[in-house]
């Protein structure tokens, strides 16, 4: 039997959904050109250009926001963050924007969006890249957590 990474299931699950709407497109550092810093978009910018595979400066929040409001024109943005950690720079945008803008626009707005990137990965990555956010998002109202664990789950 064939050995499946979890990057691979990760990608193979984005691509069936890039293919089956063409509204979803996938932003992050690195997810273009480089192929993701842990090569999950690997293959994706050759099929799907750049239009829908988007190399974004160094700027979590900015490019969050960036996806906040390209879901709120109906969009469908994945946002890869090299690594979660990063993320709480976006943490605003992820919890008062994607969480409770549908409840604080009194349901006109949704914000059909996807965040992922990698937590807790690595012995080399020291403090800054390791740490795991789910609790930190755990309370905020309008936000659903998955946390892949094999690629069965991914």
């Amino acid at each position: 039997m064939a050995v499946l990474q979890l990057r691979e299931a990760l990608r193979r699950a984005m691509n069936e959904e890039m293919r089956r709407d063409d509204t979803i497109f996938l932003m992050g550092e690195e997810v273009a050109y480089y192929d993701g810093a842990y090569k999950v978009s690997q293959g994706m910018l050759a099929e799907f250009g750049e239009k829908r595979i988007i190399d974004t400066p160094i700027a979590e929040n900015s490019f969050t926001g960036m996806a906040v409001g390209a879901a709120m024109t109906g969009l469908r943005p994945i946002v890869e963050g090299m690594n979660m950690g990063f993320l709480l720079l976006a943490f605003n945008q992820i919890s008062n924007n994607m969480g409770m803008l549908r409840y604080t626009s009194g349901g006109n707005f949704t914000i059909p969006t996807v965040v992922r990137g990698p937590g807790g990965v690595g012995r080399q990555l020291g403090a800054e890249h390791s740490q795991r956010l789910e609790a930190y998002f755990h309370a905020v109202p309008g936000i659903k957590i998955v946390a892949c664990s094999t690629p069965t789950n991914a």
